[in-house]
């Protein structure tokens, strides 16, 4: 599994490229050790808890390809954004924010997130806001909030170190997903220019791309205008009124069906929901007799 160290910081390298349902691993080898998004390797971690006790578990957000393996880290204090950390408090709520109660995806969601992803509930030791600045000894780690993926996700920069943490605003080639309930467009965009200000050196991202040393400005532009793209896409489809239903069988998301089909239809559907409030929002889309039609 790759590793690539930054002083105290050690980069561990998510299997299968660090895609779903597996993500970057961030660890702090420090007076207090600890681990941001432990879910990159199941090996790695595991030989890690028998290296050293971990003291900290931050995870970006609440989302299970990052909480995934924070059962192996049971004594460790967590520490996550008081907006997502509800989630880690009760998989009821989790469900709720990812808006599955009551659809047709949710004993699936409740089934794979206890066997899958050992989802079990837990409290955080430390609610996170932005601007806070966690000492680990030596390291320093400054909380910047970047909601817009999920409400509290949050991403982290070290200064001493130049290394910024940008969690799921990853920069891949898929573009941002903004899917849960309280995910939100503008937000996701405003997120990454903020982003774009820090003056990192070294920028690690949770998914695929991992470490880039480059300046990313290039890579943010084009990760923000796939946002556009999916969204001139669905204009243009919309020269007639649609049904949701209709609209969602075109997969201007994901290009195409894929398996397992469940779980990228659910998200399919979750973003193509966002994108048409922010239509409508915007004064482009109304919706009259359930279809969707330009104004």
């Amino acid at each position: 599994m790759e590793e690539e160290r930054f002083g105290r910081l050690v980069f561990i390298g998510g299997e299968n490229g660090a895609r779903y349902p597996n993500c970057n691993s961030l660890y702090i080898d420090d007076e207090v050790s600890a681990i941001i998004d432990p879910a990159s390797s199941e090996t790695a971690l595991k030989r890690l808890c028998g290296e050293r006790k971990l003291d900290v578990i931050v995870n970006t957000h609440y989302h299970e390809d990052h909480i995934g393996l924070n059962y192996l880290f049971p004594e460790a204090d967590l520490y996550i954004h008081q907006d997502d950390a509800p989630c880690l408090k009760s998989l009821d709520t989790f469900m709720d924010y990812e808006d599955i109660t009551g659809t047709e995806f949710e004993q699936m969601w409740r089934s794979i997130l206890v066997s899958e992803f050992h989802y079990a509930e837990r409290i955080p030791a430390r609610e996170l806001q932005d601007g806070d600045v966690v000492d680990f000894g030596h390291v320093k780690m400054e909380v910047i909030h970047t909601p817009g993926h999920t409400v509290g996700h949050s991403s982290f920069y070290f200064p001493d170190e130049g290394v910024l943490f940008m969690g799921d605003l990853d920069l891949s080639s898929f573009g941002p997903y903004y899917g849960s309930r309280d995910s939100d467009i503008d937000q996701t965009i405003e997120s990454m220019h903020r982003l774009l200000q820090v003056p990192a050196r070294v920028y690690i991202t949770s998914h695929e791309r991992g470490i880039v040393h480059n300046d990313i400005r290039e890579l943010a532009e084009a990760y923000i205008r796939v946002i556009d793209e999916r969204e001139q896409n669905l204009v243009a489809y919309l020269g007639e009124p649609r049904t949701f239903d209709e609209i969602v069988e075109q997969w201007i998301i994901y290009k195409k069906p894929r398996e397992p089909l469940d779980f990228y239809l659910f998200g399919e559907r979750a973003m193509i929901k966002k994108h048409l409030e922010h239509l409508i929002g915007n004064g482009r889309v109304e919706l009259q007799d359930k279809r969707y039609l330009l104004v």
